[in-house]
């Protein structure tokens, strides 16, 4: 089984080092494979995006670790591109802007009447744009999150979904169950969205190794589904730091396997589980 991450924040966005330092730390651990992606930037950035004026900065720095990393480990430039409909650019401008090998489509800011929903921050931050934006009302947030989703697979066909059920992050089965029958028929429709795009599912463990959930992104009822309809998953760690490029994923690997997968698959290569 090859190790690799193609989720992974440097210091240009939201990460803790240089792109370098992740790149000796993916040595150190044997890895064949590592992708940057930085999230992209957006209007009104927020702290945690790349920002506009370095984008060519971090494209030519990713490009300057392909010339050095050797031939046991591949580089890849990517980006985490945020959808919120309206407001954000096409991934396609992305796409072409620096050159990217590939691109992770995620959904971290969800669009309501009210304003915007961020999903990925602190918890008092989820609970309080849920009664702003949503009025407290659970379902139809969460709906509003997935319809985004569906929205963003079938408009901007991204390489791969970053962490596909986030909306569940902070919830803990609080407000909402994942087996209400409301919440099942959402995930339903966006797995649907998915096989006929043909992207590939993302297994992230952060969510489980930082504490801030109590599963994987997406749960394994969601991976299942994947299973059935042969959609192509992959295992990423969303690493901030490079001591994170490999956290739990061995265990997600098994986790894979028990559910009745054989192989990961990326943009990039196939790998036997």
């Amino acid at each position: 089984m090859q190790l690799y991450n193609l989720h992974t924040h440097s210091c240009f966005d939201d990460g803790k080092e240089s792109p370098e330092n992740y790149l000796r730390a993916a040595q150190e651990l044997g890895f064949s494979a590592l992708g940057f992606s930085a999230h992209a930037p957006i209007p009104n950035p927020p702290p945690w995006c790349l920002k506009q004026e370095n984008l060519h900065q971090y494209a030519e720095e990713i490009n300057r670790l392909k010339k050095i990393a050797g031939p046991e480990l591949k580089i890849y430039h990517g980006l985490e591109i945020d959808y919120i409909p309206d407001i954000t650019e096409d991934f396609s401008y992305w796409m072409q802007k620096i050159n990217l090998d590939y691109c992770i489509g995620s959904v971290h800011l969800v669009k309501g009447n009210q304003g915007i929903w961020f999903i990925d921050g602190p918890a008092e931050g989820y609970f309080e744009g849920v009664r702003n934006i949503f009025g407290g009302d659970y379902k139809k947030a969460v709906s509003a999150f997935f319809h985004q989703s569906i929205a963003m697979v079938k408009t901007q066909k991204p390489d791969i979904i970053g962490h596909l059920d986030k909306a569940k992050m902070h919830n803990k089965e609080l407000h909402f169950s994942q087996n209400e029958p409301w919440y099942i028929e959402a995930a339903e429709k966006l797995i649907k969205a998915i096989k006929e795009n043909k992207t590939i599912v993302e297994l992230n463990t952060r969510g489980l190794y930082t504490g801030k959930c109590e599963e994987y992104f997406p749960s394994s009822f969601i991976l299942e589904q994947c299973l059935h309809y042969h959609i192509p998953v992959m295992v990423s760690t969303d690493a901030h730091q490079p001591n994170q490029l490999n956290s739990y994923f061995d265990e997600a690997c098994k986790l894979l396997k028990d559910i009745g997968f054989k192989k990961i698959q990326t943009p990039f290569f196939e790998s036997e589980l």
